[in-house]
């Protein structure tokens, strides 16, 4: 019974020492952010609300990142962005958002993990739905955009 005892204390304290590097948020960078307007990321429009935002493959590659709904059940996009650095690491979860303009939303520039100087920069381009998709019109010589305007087209 002693041994018993003894192998279950030896597993527990190995388990205490190693805990802090098992945690999850450590390897995938998992930080929680909460919004509370439209916030676009890449071609991923996020509503107000918490999400969840992880590395994932950290392993392998530092610049793809998974969002996830509150509670990390949802996947609500996958982005890929490419690595930046800051001078100062600080101790705090850092995100930049630029300010919306006019009728679109603020868009995620950067996150980094506390502590990290390396992170990860977002590309900054429209929503799919807010650019003018050129399509063919009936009339010979002729585009219309998706508003059914008319336009010359160009070659």
């Amino acid at each position: 019974m002693n041994r018993f005892r003894m192998a279950v204390a030896t597993l527990g304290l190995v388990t205490a020492i190693l805990a802090p590097s098992m945690r999850a948020g450590e390897t995938d960078k998992e930080t929680r952010m909460t919004i509370n307007g439209p916030l676009q990321v890449q071609d991923t429009l996020l509503a107000p609300g918490q999400y969840v935002f992880r590395l994932t493959e950290p392993d392998t590659s530092h610049s793809v990142v998974s969002i996830f709904s509150a509670d990390g059940t949802r996947l609500e996009g996958i982005v890929i962005g490419w690595s930046t650095y800051r001078a100062d690491a600080g101790d705090e979860k850092m995100f930049t958002i630029s300010q919306p303009q006019r009728d679109q939303p603020a868009k995620l520039q950067t996150w980094f993990y506390p502590g990290d100087n390396s992170g990860v920069e977002f590309s900054v381009k429209p929503l799919a739905s807010e650019t003018r998709h050129v399509v063919k019109s009936k009339q010979k010589g002729r585009a219309a955009d998706a508003a059914g305007n008319s336009s010359s087209t160009h070659n």
